[in-house]
């Protein structure tokens, strides 16, 4: 098992490679599993993993089994699994790639038709090598058939030059500031170690550059750097689906029971108010006096608040599935609205949406999403003023934006930063919990869109609501109905 390449790093180093390349895209993969592109950079990378992998195995643990078990395996099969590992990052990790960068263009929603197709058409060609080049023999064809690897150089540069713009692209059509900055640093993530690995191993491999023939294991440096940059990001603000939370606890004590029996606590506050509420019922109609009856109502407007804050907390903290399909703006706007113009008669709910507009969206969801911001306009104007709703779409067509401004006193700028914290109001009412733009942010990431505001203090508040817009050419029969 000779190798004329100069020696790379030592067997317990390409393992730990291939351990953090696995930890990193394990963190991806488990910030949030339903996520398609956590899934695709998932599988990419563990593609990517097998060409450190096979290194290990054929310089350091193959050559061990071989001299103290040489009845478990020859020479021979070793390298024909060292040929069939090294075929799956030659042929198969930039396509894995490629997908992963069309998820992140979200060429699915503008392209759903031709999206199918093109993930089955990028596995093609790694196929077809395997019929020409057989898989078992990739290590002979890479040493010995200059025109075998220029072949795989030119369809792996292809593959990542194609990845590369899909990703650029995304970025410079993005306008939104908050994603952008995650898709720059999940594009930092993916872009930096594939194009290192592709300059420091076809090119080099195809021009015989033989004292760099090892320079690809330089990419664990770069992992090591990309694990932290990754932690960095996720305990920061939170980072491709994943947020690291500190939460202090008693550790020696039982404490930290009492966290997870939030909702028998919430199930035996309910009954206990309702108790409560049966007795000042019956007190009264027991014992009727103008004082009895005053205090008994103050006992069941206490009841109905806490009540009512229990139900809205469940409600809001609940997980959410959001169920978008197509809807005319124009007819679902007015819909959220004219309950409250009737409750409201001094304030005027004023529309500007073409007949044509669609908005993508769960209707149920939404319109929570608008009662909410039309109340909270509502409180702020005390009552008497104007809500101006727009729907538009995009400069580039991807989003559709709703936005919904008032003439009330507007937010000051400390409460801005803390508008969508859970818990945060800046009310001083029973009524209020603090949940009701929390919810909103929470829809519109649910639709893998953006809740934006702008507001002056006594100059009134806009809020910007930004949901991804897939075309409609590829909708279904029923959607289209």
């Amino acid at each position: 098992m000779q190798d004329s390449s100069p020696k790379g790093l030592p067997g317990e180093f390409l393992l730990l490679f291939t351990f953090l390349i696995w930890l990193l895209f394990f963190l991806i993969y488990i910030g949030n599993r339903h996520n398609k592109l956590n899934r695709w950079c998932f599988i990419s990378g563990i593609c990517f993993s097998i060409g450190v992998l096979k290194e290990y195995l054929y310089y350091s643990l193959f050559p061990w089994v071989i001299q103290s078990y040489p009845s478990l395996l020859d020479e021979g099969t070793a390298l024909t699994i060292y040929s069939v590992l090294t075929a799956i990052p030659y042929y198969f990790a930039t396509p894995t790639m490629l997908i992963f960068s069309l998820y992140f263009n979200r060429f699915e929603l503008r392209h759903p038709k031709a999206f199918p197709w093109i993930c089955v058409l990028s596995f093609v060609p790694g196929i077809v090598f395997g019929f020409f080049y057989p898989y078992t023999q990739t290590r002979y064809f890479q040493l010995n058939d200059r025109t075998y690897y220029m072949l795989v150089t030119i369809y792996n540069f292809i593959n990542s030059i194609v990845m590369t713009y899909m990703i650029l692209n995304t970025l410079t059509r993005e306008r939104h500031s908050k994603i952008r900055q995650q898709k720059r640093a999940i594009a930092f993530l993916v872009l930096v170690p594939s194009w290192y690995a592709m300059l420091s191993i076809f090119p080099v491999q195809l021009f015989g550059i033989g004292r760099m023939f090892k320079t690809w294991q330089g990419n664990l440096v770069i992992i090591m750097i990309l694990i932290l940059f990754y932690l960095y990001h996720v305990s920061r603000d939170g980072f491709m689906g994943a947020r690291f939370r500190h939460e202090t606890y008693d550790w020696d004590k039982d404490s930290q029971l009492i966290n997870k029996s939030m909702e028998l606590v919430q199930h035996m506050l309910k009954n206990q108010i309702a108790k409560i509420d049966w007795c000042a019922q019956n007190i009264v109609k027991e014992a009727p006096s103008e004082e009895i009856e005053e205090y008994t109502e103050i006992i069941r407007r206490s009841t109905s608040r806490v009540s009512g804050y229990i139900s809205k907390t469940k409600s809001y903290s609940q997980e959410l599935n959001p169920r978008p399909e197509h809807c005319d703006a124009q007819s679902f706007l007015k819909s959220c609205y004219e309950d409250l113009e009737k409750v409201h008669k001094e304030v005027v709910f004023e529309l500007d949406c073409q007949e044509a507009q669609t908005v993508y969206c769960d209707r149920d969801l939404l319109k929570e999403v608008l009662l909410n911001l039309f109340q909270n306009a509502i409180d702020a104007m005390d009552g008497t003023g104007k809500i101006s709703i727009s729907c538009y779409q995009e400069k580039h067509g991807s989003y559709c934006c709703i936005e919904v401004a008032d003439t009330g006193k507007g937010i000051e700028k400390d409460d801005l930063i803390k508008l969508f914290q859970p818990y945060y109001t800046t009310k001083r009412t029973d009524a209020h919990t603090g949940l009701g733009l929390y919810y909103c942010q929470k829809v519109l990431l649910k639709h893998d869109g953006e809740i934006r505001v702008k507001s002056e203090n006594g100059c009134g508040t806009v809020f910007y609501l930004y949901l991804p817009q897939p075309r409609k050419r590829g909708l279904t029969r029923k959607e289209r109905r």
